[in-house]
């Protein structure tokens, strides 16, 4: 359940990456389904490729096989066009084939960890790469003997030099990508009378080469897989148990690129040991391309990693609009001082962000790519950064956020997950937003981000018609005042204005009352929406960071509606 997947395909226009990494198995599914046919509608494509189509349901019905065995006729009738082609035009096939292996295995050196790459193939005729065997060996050895040198053809008696070149290249950017190739061979899914009648030689040929590319890398090699489930369930149970090694090499300088191999010995009978082959140094001067920069952006999303050169913060406010709609505003802050550091004179960002369920299904995404000036913004970005509000649509449940910015000239990018649950707006329970420190969005950097499914970006934040803006970490000052909103939905939540208690609780747990000056203002909206503003005055609070907690209700009530965010105080 922890994997994540992606689906690639080779052919005349080399191999295609189908979907990315990711961990949505609705998207793989469809991919699959889909492979072969061609598209009578266009996809809603996703920038980053995690997804294959956005315009899958996340929450509807699966897709189904396509209709008959496609694919089982697809492999008849490319067996029948290998086995009829010239050697030559076979030969330039395989250099394709392992040219495009090795480009998409260079590809996945993006992608940090162990890649697991499966390969679903008829493989490709040995004598390519290591000459003739067999009778057809015995053949050419008796016409050179007879000095019948015409019938020989020397490249398909010896070898093809190219052809075991790029072999080998495809086993070192193996070791040095830190992946495994496992083989299963397809030729067995036969229809009908069987995928070898009629061809002038036997389906099957191939194998060999499958089992060499498993045995150099570190994989498994599947035979004659025509019951494909058994063989792909042999290849998870090889893969689900691993222990992780590290080291340091003694001589951290040298050519980079250079293959430095590994052996890794397990010590006891019977045991074998699948691993990282070999690596190599990386070189600072290689200039990333753009696929592999798509592919670790991608990578960044679909494990939802946090870090990075850029911070971010975001605050997220479970919503319901008068119509009912669900949906999910964000506010997310990318630190400003990060960003001007280059010296351009532009700024030039891609933002992408994802919504994900309990699942690892994709519900909805973002994506923009912001181009700023400089010498305009940098004040108002340096003083209080850059703000995207953006809202997605999600049911109910569990909700896993994704976020990636990236500075486009220097590559540097930040991430950030955030992890909630979406409430159900249902019956009396009455419903709290974080606590959102009130701010006015004119003195601030802010831009709008409609998400793929609520392209009318619908904002929540508002008293009345006037607009605000929040902050994510709130700073609140000793002897300083701090507006903070709380947004209230469900019975009783319209007239709670004097049960709305704050407090700071420190890192042990500890509870620290926090004075509220002046009375507690509430705000009706058309929305169905009822905005609390409290006016915060904390005093003799020490310096630190704290989590600010709303509680509505009678004091001491353990079921008391209460919503929280983190803040500093100064």
């Amino acid at each position: 359940p922890s994997d994540l997947v992606a689906v690639a395909t080779y052919g005349q226009r080399g191999v295609q990456l189908l979907v990315g990494f990711t961990p949505d198995r609705l998207q793989l599914e469809q991919a699959i389904a889909t492979l072969g046919l061609v598209e009578t509608q266009p996809r809603a494509r996703d920038t980053l490729n995690i997804a294959y189509d956005l315009g899958v349901k996340p929450w509807g019905d699966k897709y189904g096989p396509p209709p008959g065995d496609q694919m089982s006729q697809y492999l008849i009738d490319m067996s029948k066009l290998m086995a009829r082609g010239e050697q030559a035009q076979y030969k330039q096939r395989v250099d394709g084939f392992l040219d495009g292996l090795d480009q998409l295995v260079q590809l996945l050196d993006s992608v940090r960890g162990r890649k697991q790459l499966v390969l679903l193939s008829a493989g490709f005729d040995s004598a390519v790469t290591g000459g003739a065997q067999g009778q057809e060996s015995k053949d050419a050895a008796e016409a050179v003997v007879s000095g019948r040198i015409w019938e020989v053809q020397t490249d398909r008696y010896f070898g093809d030099s190219a052809a075991r070149d790029s072999l080998d290249k495809v086993f070192k950017a193996v070791a040095t990508t830190d992946t495994v190739i496992h083989t299963v061979d397809v030729s067995g899914m036969e229809i009908g009378g069987g995928a070898s009648e009629g061809l002038p030689q036997a389906v099957g040929r191939g194998r060999d080469t499958l089992a060499q590319l498993a045995a150099n890398t570190g994989g498994r090699f599947v035979s004659n897989a025509n019951d494909l489930e058994a063989g792909l369930v042999s290849l998870l149970d090889a893969s689900r148990h691993y222990y992780v090694l590290a080291f340091e090499p003694l001589d951290a300088k040298g050519k980079p690129g250079r293959l430095r191999k590994l052996k890794v010995r397990a010590r006891g009978d019977g045991l074998s040991v699948s691993h990282r082959r070999g690596y190599a140094l990386s070189d600072p001067k290689r200039e990333t391309s753009p696929a592999s920069a798509a592919l670790q952006a991608a990578d960044t999303i679909a494990k939802g990693l946090t870090g990075g050169a850029i911070a971010l913060r975001a605050v997220a406010v479970p919503y319901r609009n008068a119509k009912g709609r669900l949906a999910l505003p964000v506010i997310l802050e990318v630190d400003g001082r990060a960003l001007s550091e280059g010296k351009t004179a532009q700024l030039g960002l891609e933002l992408f962000g994802y919504a994900f369920d309990g699942e690892g299904r994709i519900l909805d995404t973002m994506t923009i790519a912001p181009v700023m000036d400089l010498a305009k913004v940098r004040p108002a970005l340096e003083a209080k950064g850059l703000q995207l509000i953006t809202s997605f649509e999600v049911p109910e449940g569990p909700v896993d956020l994704r976020f990636l910015v990236r500075e486009s000239a220097s590559k540097r990018t930040g991430s950030l997950r955030v992890r909630l649950e979406m409430p159900a707006f249902e019956g009396d329970d009455v419903v709290l937003s974080p606590p959102l420190a009130m701010d006015d969005p004119r003195g601030r950097l802010v831009v709008p981000a409609p998400s793929k499914r609520l392209p009318q970006l619908e904002i929540p934040f508002r008293l009345g018609e006037t607009p605000f803006t929040a902050e994510p970490l709130p700073t609140l000052a000793n002897g300083a005042t701090q507006d903070v909103c709380l947004m209230a939905w469900g019975a009783g939540a319209s007239d709670a204005a004097g049960e709305i208690r704050a407090q700071l609780l420190d890192a042990s747990g500890g509870e620290r009352p926090i004075a509220l000056s002046g009375s507690t203002r509430a705000v009706a909206d058309a929305d169905g929406t009822t905005r609390y503003v409290l006016t915060l005055a904390p005093k003799d609070v020490p310096k630190g960071r704290y989590l600010l907690r709303l509680a509505m209700g009678e004091p001491g009530s353990k079921d008391a509606p209460r919503s929280e965010i983190a803040v500093l105080v100064e």
